[in-house]
């Protein structure tokens, strides 16, 4: 292990032995690191943390602050970073409120400077949250998404995978998978057409969540579910729809 002389590691921390732990960092008991991690200079683990391999964090980077959350009483939880994540400067990512709940970032994820990932959230795999971004407490953002600058969510929304919010968005709905939204409020403006032909979507598929897309828009429901009957990606969008708590941002 490469550890920095000035760094204080409590002596029930479980860190991996090629764990790279940079100057100043601080960690606490009930903390795991795994194999190929590396600890920028300043950054703090506080207990529940859970950081998976070759993740990369900070400098200055917290993981597992206490949720800022009254209904949090000192129960144990957690906050889970898969393989693979990066938390560039100062980013925050604050434990759940639950005994045994857990705030989770996804597997090769690229969270930047100065986000903040609060309570219970869950941040799917391959997610880019841009400078600033906010998420407030039980948020979901789903595989692939793309998340602006300054982009600010309201409590229990939803961002849906594959989706991109322009930079200073921001939402008190949920907002679609495979979709492009901007505003103050969100407002759904047209698929992410870029996003999904760097994804390798086919023309076929892409077709079918456009039409899905205008039905969405026209609120024609009946159109949606004959097309989820013929595409897993409209499926994905119907069963979005329906398990919505908050509803969906509105359409341009």
């Amino acid at each position: 292990m490469d550890i920095h002389p000035s760094a204080l590691i409590h002596p029930e921390a479980r860190l991996a032995n090629s764990v790279k732990v940079g100057p100043l960092v601080v960690i606490e008991a009930d903390v795991e690191v795994g194999e190929n991690s590396i600890l920028e200079t300043g950054t703090i683990l506080y207990s529940g943390s859970r950081i998976g391999k070759n993740c990369k964090l900070g400098p200055y980077a917290i993981v597992g602050g206490t949720p800022m959350d009254s209904h949090y009483a000192g129960e144990t939880s957690y906050a889970v970073l898969e393989d693979n994540v990066e938390l560039r400067e100062f980013v925050t990512v604050h434990k759940a409120t639950g005994g045994g709940a857990e705030t989770r970032i996804g597997e090769g994820s690229m969270i930047m400077t100065y986000t903040h990932i609060t309570h219970n959230c869950r941040v799917g795999k391959g997610v880019t949250l841009v400078t600033s971004v906010q998420l407030g407490g039980h948020c979901e953002v789903g595989d692939y998404a793309f998340v602006g600058s300054t982009t600010i969510m309201h409590q229990f929304c939803r961002i849906g995978a594959y989706a991109v919010t322009g930079g200073g968005t921001a939402s008190n709905q949920d907002i679609l998978p495979f979709s492009m939204v901007y505003g103050m409020p969100a407002k759904h403006l047209r698929l992410n057409k870029v996003g999904l032909e760097r994804r390798g979507f086919s023309k076929e598929r892409y077709r079918y969540l456009e039409k899905a897309i205008r039905a969405f828009r026209r609120r024609d429901w009946a159109l949606l579910e004959q097309l989820a009957q013929e595409s897993e990606d409209v499926q994905k969008i119907l069963d979005f729809k329906n398990s919505s708590q908050r509803g969906i941002c509105g359409f341009v």
